[in-house]
């Protein structure tokens, strides 16, 4: 089990899915809905893909890149999605969301089920050595495989010839 908002799927993403199909034989992914999404405060709020849009990018993606592999993409309405429920065993985090693993198996183990194992995936990191982020595509500094853009706010000197 893994969720997240997907938006810009990026190089990041694509790694953090893959970490899931390496270690589990189903991969169950919460998507984050429109609702959901706008409730997190998320920085550029207003510039996240649709959830429409997002799931056809994950889908599309995990079709051609998983198509032999068992998988499922649920929305993601709340904290715990799926990962409070029965017949889920793995939790994939990313090293942004670790800290949600302590209160999900707390909450498992309020409903009676045992803690889930969790594999947080490090982040992949952008040119400039900080971490590829949705909010930073969004940010308009770097794209979906962490080159910068160059813009107003990080353009760099264009050497002229002496």
């Amino acid at each position: 089990m893994l969720g997240g908002t997907f938006d810009h799927l990026h190089a990041g993403h694509r790694a953090f899915l893959a970490a899931a199909f390496q270690r589990a034989g189903q991969v169950k992914i919460g998507l984050t809905t429109d609702r959901f999404a706008r409730s997190e405060g998320k920085p550029f709020t207003r510039t996240v893909q649709s959830y429409r849009t997002r799931r056809r990018n994950l889908l599309d993606f995990l079709a051609h890149r998983f198509a032999a592999r068992r998988w499922k993409v649920v929305p993601l309405n709340d904290r715990w999605g799926g990962s409070v429920g029965p017949g889920v065993d793995l939790l994939i985090l990313s090293e942004e969301t670790r800290r949600a693993a302590r209160p999900i198996n707390e909450e498992r183990r309020h409903r009676g089920l045992p803690a889930l194992r969790v594999y947080v995936q490090p982040q992949i990191t952008a040119d400039d050595g900080r971490p590829i982020s949705s909010r930073r595509i969004r940010a308009g500094e770097i794209d979906r495989e962490g080159h910068a853009i160059l813009g107003k706010r990080n353009r760099r000197p264009v050497p002229t010839k002496g």
